[in-house]
């Protein structure tokens, strides 16, 4: 769950928590909604939506690259969306930050392969608008921002 709460749950040994505190949780409640459905797409369609993108890249400057590497590339991409869904389950967007998309930045940038990384999620990205409801791929797009922007920082 989302760290706010958490924390604030930890830290409340003997008292109640104050509006204040319980706003995280009445926040969580009201948007459960949305990230499961989001969560349950992006397990349905997970696939779908990867194999979109890598074909959408085939036809752009990156032929080659997908010729070459499109298996890692299809892996990578379902891992990362899995760790998205996940997040977005959880609604914790720290933890992706920390746990993925770190991790990622650094494996990107030792491998020099951080535009056809961009590229792939944007394109990703796109499959992920035309495919979902506009809640749920808004939700998706947030978290493939901070990767892409990641990515980015490493060039």
């Amino acid at each position: 769950m989302n760290h706010t709460l958490l924390n604030s749950i930890r830290e409340s040994d003997g008292r109640y928590l104050s509006d204040l505190e319980l706003r995280p949780l009445a926040q969580f409640v009201a948007s459960f909604d949305t990230r499961f459905k989001t969560y349950a797409r992006l397990r349905a369609d997970g696939e779908t939506l990867v194999l979109n993108a890598l074909r959408q890249l085939m036809v752009g400057s990156y032929r080659e690259v997908v010729q070459a590497h499109g298996a890692k590339c299809r892996r990578d991409m379902l891992y990362t969306l899995e760790c998205i869904a996940k997040a977005v389950l959880i609604d914790d967007p720290d933890g992706f930050m920390e746990e993925y998309v770190m991790w990622m930045q650094n494996i990107t940038r030792a491998l020099h392969k951080q535009d056809s990384a961009i590229a792939a999620y944007r394109s990703l990205q796109a499959q992920v608008l035309a495919a979902l409801p506009e809640a749920s791929a808004q939700l998706i797009n947030s978290y493939l921002d901070k990767l892409i922007q990641a990515l980015s920082d490493g060039l």
